[in-house]
């Protein structure tokens, strides 16, 4: 991890940059094969594994062998290394409590297919990798590496989240094939000349199929059903690469400069909202039998069969918040007006080829770089290096300007103090640009990117409109839950010809479009001048020696994400309203609302800016983040047998949701100072120690050669956001509402703790010959370490406070923070159990 000498030869990143250096083939053959082995047997419960469901089987298994071609002068090193895996799922405690009412809905008020048995559903991954490097020695002056990589991977019901928010048929399956040819030439021009030209040609293919066409149904923020709205169903990465240097030595100085080129083509297919997709804002809502929708003129009663408590309403009871759904056909006249599909599209395995092909995008691009440095040895004690780069994207000139001023100066100093503790001072500071997310650009040709052109008053928005058209339906329960049952058997909103009311063709509300908020939705359009992202860094370290075999390293880190990327509702209106409302601790404020006013829309119609867009999303560069830390480190070298390490760290991290996830969009378009908090990411303290003990190789033959390992692991918490799980503010979107005026990442979860251990012996036969046996343990304590938590309230405010607040009705409630929701504070997600792993390995 390079992370402290601030090299302007790296860019692309901004923050730490990972150098991979392979193995290479020696004039000695050398080769190891090895298997490591998991299974269930051996393992703890999981929390929330269904019934059943505790099944892991794990073999990964491989061989590595080098040696001399031509000894002295030509080398090959090559590993293949197959993993065969198959486990049981996690499910979110609602999941696991509700399955039973859910397989009801779906089978009895939608006709759809039932999620199988929980327990019997299996994730696999079966994986192959290799790669293959030949050394190559012409005379003294030039040596040159060939490497080629293959990964392949062949992967079944995986969980897209994988938060334990998925249901089955939400699944994916994964086949991928990751490969690259790769390549370097290093040249001694001279005595103190050289030069190092790379190569490399790759393509990254990820088909990740849907294992169902079903709707996607989700109750917000805590579970859906259906196909999974948040990946592409296809993506293909193809790039070539070119990379010189050029090294000068002088007495005290060496300079280096050169640059990159990377020519990239995406590929993606993004049906986003196929079939279609419903939000729902509580369990009642989604189930039906929450008295919401009750008429008495025509005798539907929504709520539990007498004989099945908790069980769905009858059909027309379960009401959504929104419906969004897609039209693929552009040959319509006007295009995209199909009135309808058909139900049979829901009972799929897959989305249809002939949908994939609709919402299909390619995007070419490139990332260019170039760069100067010079290491100086100003005297023998201090060390300054200082350098420049400059880099630049380029895209269609129809997508993003090319941003010209990336330029990065970077510094670093070393400074040997010396006396007999061996005190080195280290300090850098330097600026790292990184790169525009391609896949996500790239999906606004596929479906994101909307059809109607830029948002009035932003000509500086790019022109890629989308290949398909994306719809959205807002409205009271009784009308979202009509639209519901028609969009089910097959008619879009638009299109329904009896009305919610009288359920014969005359009436109002036909079609039910008409009567609440119909428009289109743009998941995402870039600015056109949209900035790369890029990290300030500084750091101060101190590191000294104060026993012989011990090294102490002291260091601060401060990084500060500017221009980071995200996305925010443009066409948010003005405020409507405010509301009164509280923070967890009972302090008041005000919040706007939204919603379009009741004498033009009637009661509980969500508002927008122009009535041609419910939702319009626009991705800029206006995010920023801040990380402060301390590091301590200690080590001791493994002298008499024994070493330890010692890490601990202090951090602080704010930001104010740089990250293009519909769960962040900013409540207030107008106000991204109040999105501004404690990151999702904060861990304020962690601790990690580590210890090895071996055996001497002196002592008997029974005894020698063992090792004993360790590894703990404390950290405090991290925080989540506690969402209200409806559109509590009347923007239309329901994701990201939070409760009263609690900032984000309020919610703290627990501490983290863990105990890893590892015991191995070695019996050597030869001076080359080994074979080493390995049992390994992870959380050997089994500690419950919840990594998500249900954190959606329930409510628009804190109840303990505003009995009156929508969602607060009916407490006071005996739940965590008085919230109406009994499920807010339950694991969604925990850490791994106990686990044994157990190998062996023979090396040559």
């Amino acid at each position: 991890m390079i992370n402290t000498d601030y090299s302007a030869e790296f860019g692309r990143a901004t923050a730490g940059i990972v150098n991979i250096i392979t193995r290479s083939g020696t004039n000695d053959w050398h080769g190891t094969l090895y298997e490591y082995f998991r299974n269930n047997k051996l393992d703890a419960i999981n929390l929330l594994e269904a019934t059943g469901g505790h099944v892991l089987r794990q073999n990964q298994f491989g061989g590595a062998i080098g040696g001399p071609i031509h000894k002295d002068k030509t080398f090959f090193y090559t590993n293949y290394e197959l993993q065969r895996r198959a486990e049981s799922h996690f499910y979110n405690s609602v999941v696991l409590q509700n399955i039973q009412f859910i397989n009801e809905l779906k089978t009895s008020v939608y006709g759809l297919p039932a999620e199988p048995n929980l327990g019997s559903v299996l994730a696999t991954a079966d994986t192959d990798n290799g790669f293959i490097r030949m050394d190559h020695r012409f005379g003294e002056n030039h040596n040159l590496y060939v490497r080629y990589f293959i990964n392949d991977g062949r992967l079944g019901n995986q969980s897209p989240l994988n938060d334990g928010s998925d249901l089955p048929s939400t699944f994916r399956d994964n086949f991928f094939r990751d490969q690259s040819l790769a390549g370097s030439l290093a040249s001694l021009i001279s005595p103190k000349v050289v030069n190092e030209l790379r190569m490399q040609f790759a393509r990254r293919s990820f088909n990740f199929p849907s294992v169902s066409s079903q709707p996607h149904l989700e109750l917000t923020n805590v579970f859906q059903a259906g196909v999974n709205r948040g990946n592409p169903e296809f993506y293909r990465e193809s790039r070539y690469e070119i990379v010189d240097n050029l090294t000068r030595t002088m007495e005290k100085h060496t300079v280096t400069f050169g640059g990159d080129y990377n020519w990239v083509r995406t590929q993606e297919s993004f049906p986003l909202f196929y079939p279609f997709e419903a939000h729902f804002g509580s369990l009642g809502a989604y189930l039906g039998n929450d008295h919401v929708n009750d008429n008495p003129n025509s005798g539907l009663v929504c709520a539990s069969p007498g004989n099945d408590p908790g069980g769905p309403g009858p059909a027309g009871c379960q009401h959504p918040g929104v419906i969004f759904f897609e039209r693929f056909n552009a040959s319509t006249n006007p295009p995209f007006t199909e009135m309808s599909i058909s139900p049979s599209a829901f009972q799929g395995n897959s989305i249809p080829a002939a949908i994939r092909n609709e919402a299909q995008g390619i995007l070419d691009h490139s990332y260019d770089g170039l760069f100067i440095q010079d290491k100086w040895r100003a005297t023998s004690r201090l060390t300054l290096n200082g350098g420049l780069r400059w880099e630049w994207e380029t895209w269609p000139s129809n997508v993003l300007n090319t941003q010209w001023k990336n330029f990065d100066p970077r510094f670093g100093v070393a400074y040997n103090v010396g006396t007999k503790h061996n005190v080195v001072v280290r300090a850098g500071f330097g600026l790292f640009h990184g790169i525009i997310p391609a896949p996500l650009l790239a999906c606004q040709r596929p479906s994101c990117g909307g059809t109607l052109g830029k948002y009035p008053g932003r000509p500086f928005e790019d022109s890629l409109n989308a290949a398909t058209r994306i719809f959205a339906f807002g409205s009271a329960p009784p009308l979202t839950a009509f639209a519901l049952s028609q969009i089910t058997n097959g008619t879009y909103p638009d299109f329904t010809t009896t009305s919610p009311f009288t359920g014969t063709t005359t009436g109002p509300c036909i079609p039910v479009s008409t009567c609440g908020l119909f428009a289109d939705v743009v998941a995402v359009r870039f600015i056109q001048d949209h900035k790369n992202p890029y990290g300030i860094q500084a750091s101060l370290a101190i590191e000294f020696e104060p026993f012989k075999d011990t090294t102490v390293s002291v260091s601060g880190l401060h990084v500060r994400g500017v221009h980071l990327g995200s996305f925010y509702n443009v066409n948010q209106p003005p405020p409507s309203g405010t509301a009164t409302v509280h923070d967890s601790l009972g302090n008041t404020g005000s919040k706007n609302t939204y919603f379009c006013p009741v004498a033009i829309c009637g009661p509980g119609i969500p508002g927008t800016q122009d009535l041609r867009w419910a939702i319009y999303f626009e991705a800029t560069s206006r995010w920023d983040s801040q990380y402060d830390g301390l590091l301590i480190n200690v080590n001791k070298r493994l002298t008499h047998n024994f070493s330890y390490g010692i890490s601990y760290t202090w951090a602080k991290s704010i930001d104010d949701g740089p990250n293009p996830s519909f769960v962040l969009v900013p409540q207030d378009s107008q106000n991204f100072r109040a999105e501004r908090a404690v990151s999702a990411d904060d861990v304020r303290n962690r601790l990690v120690l580590n210890a090895t003990v071996t055996t001497p190789k002196t002592w008997d033959v029974f005894t020698r050669d063992f090792l004993v390992g360790m590894i703990t692991t404390i950290q405090s918490p991290q925080r989540f956001t506690k969402f209200v799980g409806f559109d509590a503010n009347g923007d239309v979107f329901d994701n990201n509402d939070r409760v009263g005026i609690d900032p984000r990442n309020t919610f703290i979860g627990d501490n983290y703790r863990s105990v890893d251990l590892r015991l191995s012996r070695k019996f050597t036969f030869r001076e080359n010959q080994s074979l080493e046996l390995l049992a390994e343990a992870f959380n050997l304590s089994n500690t419950l370490n919840v990594r998500f938590f249900n954190t959606v309230y329930g409510a628009a405010d804190f109840c303990p406070v505003n009995s009156t607040a929508t969602g607060c009705l009916g407490g006071p409630f005996p739940n965590r923070e008085g919230s109406p929701n009994q499920l807010y504070g339950t694991p969604r997600a925990v850490n791994n159990p106990r686990q044994i792993q157990l190998a062996i390995k023979f090396n040559f």
